[in-house]
């Protein structure tokens, strides 16, 4: 990354542009995005030691948010992480939230709930946690299968959708594999568990909600901002007892998730889009 940000110092120099977007981890651009710190990551996991490539990772970061017009940070968490913990000037940051496809995910399918949950052989008795992993660690899979363990005399099953095989001998637990139609996973479901370790936004969280789906969040992911108590539950530590009581809580109240959801909350590809242009149009005027 060191190699590339000095080459991309000579194509800035060459050229001129209207805009330049950054990624994260170069610092010639006008804007830069910023999808998580390595800082805050970090400090989650309760890292304390810094090896060559923490602290290249770090240096880099730095470097973007010092040299960029303006930071974009992917929720109001990861605004406290460029504050706090970069030492970012509060004024320089916006928070953008990451764009979702509402195309796919929406409500249309919600009324053919039972049809989806015979197609993937959800349970007939008993109600659904739907939980969407790549399987790493800090989505908080074993952190679930423990409560899972603690739940298997009660009418509720867990059921996981991704692209590595999560191990589970629990009665209560169905492992689905990777889907690419998870949309219809959300219409099936009656909830989304996502107990995060870390995570700096969490679109999953924006999907279900889109697809009128509650779901029930840990505080460590960034996108708890946009889960109100009319849409799910944060929870605010990793309490067994608490995430119990907050899977009860959403497995027995009926929920009626707005269907532009999207729209008031900003998440559609187009506004994200415009709302880019217009702090671009904003970096050019702090010239």
């Amino acid at each position: 990354m060191w190699f590339f940000n000095t080459g991309l110092k000579e194509i800035m120099k060459k050229n001129t542009f209207d805009l330049s977007v950054s990624l994260g981890r170069t610092s010639h651009q006008d804007l830069v995005m910023c999808p998580g710190t390595h800082l805050g990551y970090m400090k989650a996991l309760g890292f304390r030691f810094q090896g060559p490539i923490d602290r290249m990772n770090v240096y880099l970061d730095k470097l973007a948010y010092r040299d960029s017009k303006l930071v974009l940070a992917a929720s109001g968490q990861i605004k406290n992480e460029l504050t706090d913990l970069a030492h970012v000037a509060d004024e320089k940051i916006r928070v953008l939230y990451p764009p979702t496809n509402v195309k796919q995910f929406n409500q249309s399918g919600s009324s053919h709930k039972q049809e989806w949950r015979k197609k993937y052989g959800f349970s007939e008795t008993k109600k659904s946690l739907l939980f969407v992993t790549t399987g790493n660690h800090l989505k908080g899979y074993d952190f679930l299968l423990n409560l899972m363990a603690q739940l298997q005399n009660e009418p509720i099953e867990l059921v996981i959708a991704g692209v590595k095989p999560i191990h589970s001998e629990l009665k209560n637990v169905k492992f689905l594999g990777y889907s690419e139609n998870v949309n219809e996973l959300m219409w099936a479901a009656d909830a989304l568990v996502h107990p995060a370790k870390y995570e700096a936004y969490a679109q999953v969280v924006s999907e279900a909600l889109l697809c009128g789906l509650p779901v029930v969040v840990s505080h460590m992911v960034g996108a708890k901002s946009v889960v109100s108590k009319e849409v799910g539950i944060v929870v605010d530590s990793f309490s067994d007892e608490k995430w119990i009581t907050a899977i009860n809580q959403v497995l027995n109240k009926e929920w009626s998730i707005d269907p532009e959801f999207a729209t008031k909350h900003e998440l559609t590809v187009e506004q994200h889009c415009e709302r880019i242009i217009s702090l671009g149009k904003e970096a050019n005027n702090l010239s």
